[in-house]
């Protein structure tokens, strides 16, 4: 019974095996020539700007939060399509009444979070400001990148060039 998991069990290992030689190997190949420059922050290609300790406006996790709900529905669709063709006359007729309520259900949704401005990109002063109360102080908007930011500055602590 359990010789089926052997096959498994040898697949773990070697997989095991190159990943811990493939680490190894570039600890003792790999080039040791640490200089400033790189051992600064590194944010896709751009000068860190500001704290990372920063915080980052409800709206990001809303859209994040919007595009998943909206994007797990199509894992819905593709066994529900082939349900569809596989079936009957009367079975697709219920199929495709199901899915008119789901795709029903998903706009009512969609129409939802349009009204109340969630989708909308503007200052803090908008829609979610004035749903919440203006509870908090407005704040400076928060930058991306390094437009007009000058020099780079590196830590202090940073080693010399070798």
């Amino acid at each position: 019974m359990l010789g089926r998991y052997i096959p498994l069990l040898v697949a773990v290992v070697i997989a095991a095996i190159i990943a811990g030689a493939m680490v190894v190997g570039s600890l003792i190949l790999g080039p040791k020539k640490p200089t400033r420059f790189k051992e600064t922050t590194y944010e896709c290609g751009m000068t860190p700007v500001g704290s990372a300790r920063d915080r980052f406006p409800i709206r990001f996790y809303l859209v994040a939060m919007l595009f998943i709900i909206f994007d797990v529905e199509t894992v819905f669709l593709y066994p529900w399509a082939v349900t569809f063709e596989l079936g009957s006359r009367a079975e697709r007729m219920f199929l495709l009444t199901e899915m008119g309520i789901f795709v029903g259900i998903l706009l009512i949704a969609y129409f939802y979070v349009v009204g109340t401005g969630s989708l909308e990109w503007g200052t803090e002063d908008d829609a979610s400001s004035k749903a919440l109360g203006k509870a908090k102080a407005a704040r400076p908007p928060i930058r991306f990148g390094n437009e007009n930011s000058g020099p780079v500055s590196l830590p202090s602590g940073a080693r010399k060039a070798a």
